[in-house]
């Protein structure tokens, strides 16, 4: 019942025929001719003349215009493995992705089929002309005209268009123009398909620091015949709108990132970029899972689109790839890079990165589109239903258990965030819901429905300011399902799904056993055990027991607790706590020990997203209702770009999250997504939740607004598991580690096959990762 993650067995076929055409000898010829080049701009024509004989430029048009007839799924499993295969985009996605889609989409069927069928072969090539040198993000302001022809059938083009890539090898363009009168700002616009080539034209070279250069083309009184015309007369500023989605997916971006990172990790970064390599690969994962999500809608239709969401699709990748190029400039490498090579390639990237944040629409366009948006963040369409609706039934039953919630505001602000345990006022409500037993197997009393469905609980808690005793019941019922019905504690199943029970887990070190020794009825424990001081029924500790790690479960009242705090935390010193027999309820191997420990750093990245999402949702409402100088305070910019910024982000981590958890529900490895996810989120919610604090003034310093109870709950609740900078060393070494069972949606490194070697050959990474 989670959001699906995956490509039907047909589209991953689809992808290895495309790689084996991609390994064509003609293709390979004139990636080898490109690689060797010395010129700063080669000529990529020949390369797509090749592509475009094994058909893969457009296979998602039709076979008349030729095309495969395949899907836009299809043709964006392509668009990757170009990128991949090292074929420059920059024409593909001009010609085809954006030129040829316009005609496709409202050109006549002549146009089409004298268009169409040469941009598919690589005989032909097309640009964009849109901005010009006084119009570039506010387009409706061109100044070039189309007048029609006096006494003809077409139109006679006036004006000047900048900053266009490739144009001085293309052979058509896609052209705005206005046909209406001047102040007529978006109904006078109209679109033409303008000969390159025809009488009037003139191209420039605008040099610019990246690769590839600018061009600027005068049109002097260049005719264009009205079958040319793309759409209505007028009706230009609404396909423009409509059809921005499709530059806004991120994708291009998204493997810009990708390729450079890869980079990076191909030249052997130093021990002390681990983190930096682990936080840039979660990033550029969590990217491309974005990208696929407007591509999902976008293969539904335009009208499904959601316009926030792939502008902030388009923000995040760019300013990551942007971000990544920066990155791996600060990094050690020759001064003096030829073009060729790894090297050559990230230098070339730093000078091309600053215009990614400005193309198909600059940051702070893409941040106005979101912030317009009157929601608390980005719609979620794409939740199976049956998980929608537990979600709403959860929220709507932890809203009612914190109506009477900071009543004393002192106590508000003063006490526990949150309380803990079966204090938690929610944990009635989620017990009579049979909330814990969402993870319980059917065989043994529970519901069965699998991690994503627990992952909405958890979240939904975080989102209401909630702590309490279900993720660690939830990892209970881990454990107990680990040691199967054979295992001593499988008869406790139902009681735990029923809430007869809760459980305190702490920090659940199992890096850190508790030591034990023998006694004569079991084992004793000495050692101090980081609790939530929750005063849950029982304790789960992991002990060590005949040099493995072993899972206890013990009644809370044999601890004998005298609890000594430290910061958010409560040690409880164990001299001498005694482990029956029976209290061992799972011995785990090591690959059992890995899954445990991922699935409850997805529950706990759940609970991090609620309390960031609660917090931005909080800041929201008090920047709408908020005035200062006679306006709300969301009407600032520098207010709501930053909610805006956030909201994005959060919909990056949201996506992560529960990707990890369809690994899970899948039966598939989840243990490196489940560290970028849960690295994501602890970064999410210290941001989210201070920015929250921020906005909201010094009310949020009070129990006036609920944000200072985010803010309070994140301080312990992020480092839980490991602080930032060991979760993000432990990502980076699993990146470099050369494992095949990690689940990339990015490939690791530009290496074929395989990446960095084991962490017991790579001398280099057999270091402590903590």
């Amino acid at each position: 019942m989670s959001m699906d993650f995956g490509l039907t067995p047909a589209q991953d076929a689809f992808r290895k025929e495309v790689r084996a055409e991609l390994a064509a000898d003609d293709i390979r010829a004139e990636l080898d001719r490109l690689a060797a080049s010395d010129d700063r701009e080669p000529d990529v024509r020949p390369l797509y003349r090749a592509l475009g004989r094994h058909g893969l430029l457009a296979v998602n048009w039709p076979v008349r215009y030729g095309g495969r007839d395949a899907g836009l799924i299809e043709a964006s499993i392509v668009a990757e493995e170009l990128v991949r295969a090292g074929v420059p985009d920059t024409l593909h996605v001009n010609t085809i992705q954006i030129v040829g889609l316009f005609v496709l989409l409202a050109g006549g069927e002549d146009l089409k089929s004298r268009c169409l069928p040469d941009l598919a072969a690589g005989r032909r090539f097309a640009s964009v002309l849109y901005t010009e040198p006084d119009a570039g993000s506010d387009l409706a302001g061109l100044r070039t005209t189309a007048v029609r022809e006096p006494g003809g059938d077409g139109y006679l083009l006036h004006g000047v268009k900048a900053y266009s890539l490739k144009s001085d090898i293309t052979d058509i363009a896609l052209c705005a123009a206005r046909t209406g009168a001047a102040e007529d700002r978006y109904q006078g616009i109209s679109l033409f398909l303008v000969d390159l080539h025809a009488p009037g034209v003139r191209r420039e070279t605008i040099p610019g620091i990246a690769d590839e250069q600018f061009h600027r083309v005068v049109l002097d009184g260049v005719r264009v015949p009205e079958a040319d015309r793309v759409g209505a007369e007028g009706a230009g500023w609404p396909l423009l709108t409509s059809a921005l989605a499709i530059e806004r997916t991120g994708l291009d971006y998204s493997l810009k990132a990708e390729r450079w990172y890869a980079a990076v990790l191909d030249q052997n970064p130093e021990p002390d970029d681990l983190a930096a390599a682990g936080r840039y690969g979660a990033e550029v994962e969590a990217a491309r899972l974005l990208s696929w999500r407007v591509i999902r809608q976008l293969a539904a239709g335009l009208d499904e689109v959601d316009a926030p969401l792939a502008a902030a699709a388009k923000l995040l990748t760019s300013e990551l790839a942007q971000s990544v190029a920066g990155w791996a400039a600060t990094l050690p490498g020759p001064a003096d890079t030829p073009r060729g090579g790894i090297a050559g390639m990230l230098e070339a990237a730093y000078r091309e990165a600053p215009g990614l944040t400005l193309s198909a629409g600059t940051s702070e366009v893409m941040l106005q589109i979101i912030a317009a948006d009157d929601t608390d963040g980005i719609r979620h369409t794409d939740e199976e239903p049956l998980l929608r609706q537990v979600r709403a039934e959860v929220r709507r039953r932890l809203e009612q258990a914190n109506a009477d919630r900071d009543r004393d505001p002192a106590a508000a602000v003063h006490g526990p965030p949150a309380p803990h345990g079966d204090r938690c006022p929610a944990w009635p409500a989620l017990v009579e819901l049979g909330a814990p037993g969402f993870e319980v197997p059917a065989e043994a009393g529970g519901l069965d429905l699998g991690l994503a469905c627990s992952l909405a609980v958890c979240e939904e808690l975080g989102r209401a300011g909630l702590s309490g005793p279900y993720r660690a019941t939830a990892l209970t019922a881990d454990i107990l399902r680990t040691a199967g019905p054979d295992g001593p504690g499988w008869r406790a199943l139902d009681r735990l799904a029923a809430g007869d029970f809760t459980v305190d887990c702490g920090d659940f070190a199992l890096d850190r056993p508790l030591p034990t020794r023998p006694a004569e009825d079991g084992l004793l424990v000495d050692g101090p055990a980081a609790l939530e001081r929750s005063g849950a029924s029982h304790l789960l500790l992991p002990v060590r027991v005949d040099g493995t790690t072993a899972l206890a479960l013990v009644p809370g009242e044999r601890a004998g607790r005298h609890p000594e705090r430290t910061g958010t935390d409560t040690v409880v010193p164990l001299h001498g706590l005694r482990i029956a027999p029976e209290d061992i309820v799972c011995r785990p191997s090591g690959p059992d020990l890995r899954t445990l420990t991922a699935r409850h750093r997805v529950r706990q990245a759940g609970h991090l997203l609620g309390l960031a999402r609660g917090a931005l949702a909080a800041a929201r409402a008090h920047t709408a209702g908020r005035h200062q100088f006679g306006v709300p305070l969301h009407d600032f910019q520098s207010v709501a770009f930053r909610l805006a910024e956030a909201a994005a982000r959060l919909e990056l981590v949201r996506l992560a999250v529960y990707r990890a958890a369809w690994l899970a529900d899948e039966e598939r490895p989840l243990e490196r997504a489940a560290v970028d996810a849960l690295g994501l989120a602890t970064d999410a919610v210290t941001r989210t939740t201070s920015l929250a604090v921020h906005v909201c003034g010094t009310r949020g310093l009070t129990a006036e607004r609920p944000v200072q109870r985010y803010y309070r709950l994140a301080r312990g609740e992020a480092v839980r598991l490991g602080t930032p900078g060991r979760l993000w060393r432990e990502a980076g070494r699993l990146r470099l580690a050369g494992r095949d069972d990690l689940e990339m949606t990015t490939r690791p490194t530009l290496t074929e096959p395989g990446g960095r070697l084991p962490d017991d050959e790579n001398t280099k990474w057999t270091g402590d990762p903590q």
